[in-house]
């Protein structure tokens, strides 16, 4: 895979600064190196950060920020595994002023006009960021002024600026509402805390986004029952719902995900039918236009975009075959962007469940890969929060698909990849249609000749668990990475980070009966079968199934005894399959003592390729 790794020399640019530099990142074996050079010029590169300090350490940086004037660097450095961190200045004047000043318990932090204060937040004992504060450098932490405080134990508390740096806003969430704050992005703390605005008040099911430009509000909202959002606008005078002005839908079958808005135009990043659609929408004359990708079977997400009197939009496209491209498109001469074939293919089909739906799955193989019924698979899912499986690049495909395995996205409800209306069917009362969804894909596989029972393999969170309980006798292989396989324990204790949040996921098991014996039904860990369980009919499709699973022991939002219990259980109840070792029924458990919830530090490759080539390397031998 190290041999695969196709790492760009220079990460595309940060921002192009008006003072005539660029920023811009290059990899190395200990993380990002963050650099500065005049615009044009080789020769005047200049290290302003490098990682490899901090790895000693076992930390990690999270986020780098310029201030507004380009002279002060901000840069929050987590301890691995944690999610909150401290915050360092560095001086670009060379006066090495605030070289010593940190700040401690940072979650998030945002620089304000006035390049001498921050704007930070800081989280609970549930990792729930609920305060807003701003800060002077060059004045205690403790003389920090208290911006806002979330007292509603359901909502995270996030600060963004707008695009054009007007206003701060403060961006109170749930998993369904939204309420959000402003105040001048000019204000001068010195004179105490700003008044803050707040648009509309939180309704339950009502989201809402926003950006300025030119006297509006650009907001993207789920408003009036459109739950795949639609764009709207208002003046700053008149920031009310009942003013917002509708000026872009999309059909039932889309769903609008990210809004980009520049000089002229707005860009709609939207899925249609699960693929990536992009919109350009002239804001003067409402004439809307598509960008041609080079494939629809692809991920595409923003790039960073600080510019907005401009054309361009920079974009990423992260096509399944291979690395990622970041495209720089002008909106006023539209174009077709470029794609090169290669010796695999790529393309969608569809499984039919019981209940009429169709699931569709995104297939990967070499092009002269025969469908004997007989090849090796590799199935991936997620199918919960909304979150979409999107056929981007993976480096650890390559190996199998080498080999030649067939890997299969399957686009299970519980995502969002068909709109709100998918997600929707798969999450409460609805959540079993993820297992089951998942189950299907697998049938069609073995139906539609692709492959049989005995060289099926998966990688999910959740939703592994829970299928293999329901029907074991379909995998081969599974890796559980970080899995949630006690979500009844978990959801029937308040007190756990992110409980309270996800009650709109799962449920309230402690209010609601009904809740309790449907997640009952389900959860991986209450609905391990016993051996007795397995019948001549299981032995005579299937040789056994080989699980791996993996966990951080640093991860604070699924504890790591998750697992621990499950393994332990697996092995009471199954002792002829799984205890003690056999080499064809494996049941592995591997913790590391250092990682977190989102496994090794996206700024370490090599520790992520290791744990990647681990997994691979269970796969290929079961």
């Amino acid at each position: 895979m190290k041999n695969k790794l196709i790492t760009p020399e220079v990460v595309s640019p940060l921002k192009v600064a008006s003072n005539g530099y660029e920023y811009y990142t290059k990899p190395s074996n200990h993380g990002s190196i963050y650099y500065r050079r005049k615009k044009g010029s080789l020769s005047s590169e200049e290290i302003l950060l490098d990682s490899k300090k901090l790895s000693k350490e076992n930390k990690q940086i999270k986020s780098v920020l310029l201030s507004t004037d380009e002279n002060l660097l901000g840069y929050l450095a987590e301890q691995e595994g944690d999610e909150i961190g401290s915050l360092h200045f560095k001086d670009l004047s060379r006066s090495n002023n605030y070289q010593n000043e940190i700040l401690d318990g940072i979650f998030n932090f945002l620089w304000g006009t006035n390049v001498h204060t921050v704007y930070y937040t800081v989280t609970d004992e549930q990792l729930r960021p609920y305060k807003v504060y701003s800060h002077k450098l060059g004045t205690s932490q403790r003389n920090d002024i208290l911006i806002y405080e979330e007292k509603d134990h359901t909502s995270f508390v996030d600060i963004t600026s707008t695009k054009d740096q007007s206003f701060i806003m403060i961006n109170s969430n749930t998993f369904s509402s939204s309420e959000v704050r402003f105040f001048d992005a000019h204000h001068d703390t010195s004179q105490g805390a700003p008044e803050l605005k707040l648009i509309e008040p939180r309704t339950t099911g009502l989201e809402y986004y926003v950006d300025h430009r030119d006297g509006y509000f650009y907001i993207l909202t789920n408003a009036d029952n459109c739950h795949n959002f639609k764009l709207v606008r208002t003046r700053i005078e008149n920031i009310k719902k009942k003013y917002w002005e509708t000026i872009f839908t999309v059909k039932d079958t889309e769903r609008i995900e990210d809004v980009d808005i520049f000089q002229d135009y707005a860009v709609i990043f939207a899925k249609s039918e699960g693929l990536p659609v992009l919109m350009c929408y002239e804001l003067r004359s409402s004439e809307v236009h598509q960008i041609a990708l080079p494939t629809n079977l692809c991920a595409v997400s923003p790039e960073i975009n600080n510019d907005s009197n401009t054309n361009i939009v920079r974009f990423t496209c992260n096509l399944p075959l291979a690395h990622e491209k970041t495209y720089e498109y002008n909106m006023k001469t539209p174009s077709r962007l470029d794609f090169d074939s290669n010796l695999y293919t790529c393309y969608r089909t569809r499984a039919k469940v019981s209940d009429g739906a169709e699931i569709p799955i995104t297939i990967l193989h070499k092009k002269s890969l025969i469908m004997n019924h007989n090849n090796p698979v590799l199935l991936r899912s997620y199918g919960a929060y909304g979150i979409t499986t999107d056929p981007e690049f993976q480096l650890e495909h390559l190996p199998l698909l080498e080999r030649g395995w067939i890997i299969a996205l399957a686009h299970v409800r519980g995502g969002s990849e068909l709109g709100y209306s998918w997600y929707d069917q798969g999450r409460l009362m609805n959540k079993k249609n993820s297992f089951t969804d998942f189950i299907s894909v697998v049938e069609y596989l073995i139906s539609a000749g692709y492959s049989n029972s005995s060289k099926i393999s998966a990688i999910g969170i959740s939703a592994g668990g829970a299928a293999f309980n329901m029907r074991p006798d379909l995998f081969r292989a599974l890796v559980l990475r970080v899995p949630f396989l006690d979500p009844l324990t978990s959801m029937l204790d308040p007190n756990l980070p992110l409980t309270k949040i996800e009650y709109n996921e799962w449920g309230n098991p402690l209010e609601d009966e009904n809740v309790y014996k449907y997640i009952s039904s389900y959860a991986p860990y209450d609905n391990i079968s016993y051996d007795t369980t397995f019948g001549d009919n299981f032995k005579q499709y299937n040789t056994g199934t080989s699980i791996l699973v993996t966990a951080g022991m640093q991860d604070q939002r699924v504890n790591y005894w998750h697992p621990l219990k499950w393994v332990s259980r697996m092995r009471i109840r199954q002792p002829n399959q799984f205890w003690p070792y056999q080499k064809s029924n494996l049941l592995m458990l591997k913790i590391d003592t250092n990682k977190g919830h989102f496994g090794s530090s996206v700024n370490n490759q090599s520790d992520r390729i290791r744990d990647l080539a681990f997994e691979l390397a269970f796969l290929i031998n079961q």
